[in-house]
């Protein structure tokens, strides 16, 4: 993968208007079949993320080495734009793609990267985000849940909490506690680690949202073994590797255009003829859209 980007502030890539018309083809074809209905639900379907897979869209930009097609990042913002557009089901596989994989990428043993990121790129990998804890929501560099280290790798005991997915979860990218933090720096102390969700003591509970909805949930680690190759880089040394995954999550295209298709919704409930303060409103929120 390339860091380097060039790019016309105006048009994109040629290859990544013709990739448009081939999702967009795509996704009809599955819409009229049936496959899925826009919505706004948990959008979790591992049927069409292994379709998606097919396709060679999953970690399209990543080294062919491990199934990737090292596609441009304009190619995969474009998938992502139509596929959040047209709300389509891809919790399955999206956090893996926007986030997890490439720390895989940069962290992991060769061994785990050749076992994990091709099971990824086929959609058959699901990932949950395992960060914020009941007294460190938004303080990551708070958390307490412990890994300790043992003759067989390293003992887990904690909990987090409000983690999406986790119920579907086939791995979890959990930011553990190694060593405590120093006076000098209470960034000191945390370490990634890879953690198979169906590791003996892992307990996930739901946590159910005022609209009845199942996708949050808090993760329970008692005594739970994880072999040493799940380390992910240096161990004390993670806050380095948080932050940057953490910039994978926040900077992608889907904080805005999966506001898309809500703000298409409201404007069908309000119908042709919406009254000035409506109109007003949805304007502002197209121009603050299209501005983002």
């Amino acid at each position: 993968m390339s860091n380097k980007v060039n790019f016309d502030p105006v048009r994109l890539p040629a290859k990544a208007e013709a990739l448009r018309l081939e999702v967009r083809d795509f996704l009809k074809e599955e819409l009229l079949a049936g496959t899925y209905s826009p919505h706004i639900g948990d959008g979790f379907d591992r049927v069409f993320s292994r379709k998606v897979g097919a396709k060679g869209w999953i970690g399209m930009t990543w080294p062919k080495q491990y199934g990737g097609r090292e596609r441009s990042h304009f190619e995969r913002y474009v998938m992502t734009e139509e596929f959040l557009v047209a709300g389509a089901p891809t919790k399955a596989h999206f956090t893996a793609d926007r986030q997890s994989g490439p720390v895989l990428l940069k962290y992991a043993s060769e061994s785990l990267k050749q076992k994990i990121l091709p099971a990824i790129i086929r959609g058959e990998c699901s990932f949950a985000i395992g960060m914020s804890e009941p007294e460190s929501g938004s303080d990551l560099f708070a958390a307490k849940t412990k890994a300790e280290k043992c003759d067989r790798g390293w003992v887990v005991n904690g909990r987090k909490v409000w983690t999406s997915f986790a119920h579907h979860a086939d791995y979890m990218i959990a930011l553990l506690r190694t060593s405590s933090p120093t006076k000098e720096n209470r960034r000191h102390g945390l370490s990634q680690f890879l953690v198979d969700m169906k590791a003996p003591g892992i307990t996930v509970s739901p946590i159910i949202n005022s609209t009845g909805q199942h996708d949050f949930n808090e993760v329970t680690f008692e005594n739970v073994l994880l072999p040493e190759d799940q380390l992910l880089g240096e161990v004390d040394m993670a806050w380095k590797q948080a932050t940057a995954e953490l910039a994978f999550e926040r900077s992608g295209p889907e904080r805005f255009l999966e506001n898309i298709y809500v703000l298409t919704e409201l404007i069908r409930i309000l119908g042709a003829q919406p009254g000035q303060r409506e109109a007003e409103g949805i304007g502002r929120l197209i121009a603050q859209l299209h501005t983002l």
